[in-house]
């Protein structure tokens, strides 16, 4: 078995254990201790460190598959799966002194990352002065660092940077109390003035057109990836996944179910066949489709063709379909499968909330996915201002 296999496995004979921990860690508002000590263990968060730095250099699809395991289980740990390994393979990309520097003592961080630019940076001799805060830090209970994205006005030009820092230069504001993705833990990171060194700062272009400095210092492909089109499908895979994790519940409740009133059993009735084959269809279709996406990245990296704007917004386009039929099948099957499954002890009712409330996340936006799609596709201009 291959090391990525042998991750994903890992998490697969996790995930039971993930599944019971699932209220205690919406209850915390963050993942338990032991969880992330139970992941890493596995070698989920190394997966994409470079192996000079003691990870494996492994490839996005495992890391997706491993990702997809967890969210089954639990959608909150599914989702931090994807952000803690993610944003390691994100330190990849920046100057080889700040890889040096966060790697010192392991082959993995913990990392929030926040990509909206709601904060600024100023030019000062060696680097810049970093303020702001920043909304949606999932995994900032566990952090050791964090990035963020500020605007630095340079002759009269914006340009959007990523800052690297140490989890001491940032505050973390208690604010997340959400319906669903509770265990994600994803408050606000706040930055009062402080200073970052040059090489703890990468342009957001050089990220999304897969030219980092890191692509500079190591060989393997995998560091010349553009970021949004890996980001996008990676952030779809524990949906996916947390879909997957209500079809498997729905086939066993209906197993053993009676009706009300009626007395009758439920796989008795055509009504519940029809809806378990038409759900595992459509996530097949979309593990599928997510599949060939992930692979038709890497292999365009290879060719080095993967800064096509054209393949980045089908990138988009797949995430968000993806996302959209996770989120229609779990509804679908949590409105068919009773309502005692809303009880809080039901993971039905959790996944559904969980679903429903990462569905809103802005990459997974269907309309604008598609949108950005259709007008690229007809060689239209997408605009100055897009996630691609």
């Amino acid at each position: 078995m291959e090391y990525g296999d042998e991750i994903v496995h890992r998490v697969r004979e996790l995930a039971p254990a993930l599944a019971k921990r699932a209220r205690e860690t919406e209850d915390a508002r963050r993942l338990p201790d032991r969880t992330i000590e139970d992941l890493a263990a596995t070698g989920l968060f190394g997966m994409l460190v470079p192996k000079r730095f003691g990870g494996g250099e492994l490839g996005f699809a495992p890391m997706a598959a491993a990702c997809r395991a967890a969210g089954a289980a639990c959608a909150s740990t599914g989702w931090l799966s994807v952000i803690y390994t993610l944003h390691n393979w994100m330190v990849a990309l920046f100057p080889e002194r700040a890889q040096e520097e966060v790697w010192a003592d392991r082959p993995y961080a913990l990392i929030p990352c926040v990509l909206a630019p709601t904060g600024t940076a100023e030019p000062v001799d060696g680097g810049h002065r970093v303020t702001g805060r920043w909304s949606w830090g999932s995994g900032a209970m566990h952090a050791d660092h964090a990035m963020v994205m500020g605007l630095v006005t340079t002759d009269g030009a914006i340009e959007p940077r990523l800052f690297l820092l140490p989890r001491a230069d940032v505050t973390v504001h208690d604010v997340w109390h959400t319906s669903g993705m509770r265990g994600t833990g994803s408050n606000d990171i706040e930055v009062a003035d402080v200073f970052v060194p040059a090489h703890r700062s990468v342009p957001l272009t050089a990220l999304t057109e897969g030219r980092s400095p890191g692509s500079g210092v190591h060989a393997a492909p995998l560091y010349r990836t553009p970021l949004v089109p890996v980001f996008a499908l990676t952030a779809a895979a524990p949906v996916l996944g947390a879909a997957e994790g209500v079809l498997a519940l729905f086939a066993e409740r209906m197993r053993s179910r009676r009706m009300s009133y009626s007395g009758e059993r439920q796989r008795d009735l055509m009504s519940g066949q029809i809806r378990l084959a038409t759900a595992t269809a459509d996530l097949a279709a979309a593990r599928l489709l997510l599949e060939e996406a992930l692979r038709e990245a890497a292999e365009a990296t290879v060719r080095g063709d993967a800064a096509d704007l054209h393949r980045r917004a089908r990138a988009r386009l797949v995430s968000a379909h993806v996302a959209a039929t996770a989120r229609r099948v779990v509804n679908e099957l949590c409105g068919a499968a009773g309502a005692s499954t809303q009880f809080a002890d039901s993971p039905f009712q959790r996944a559904q909330r969980d679903v429903n409330t990462i569905s809103g996340h802005v990459v997974f936006d269907p309309d604008a996915a598609y949108a950005l799609y259709g007008r690229i596709e007809l060689g239209m201009d997408p605009g100055p201002v897009v996630l691609v």
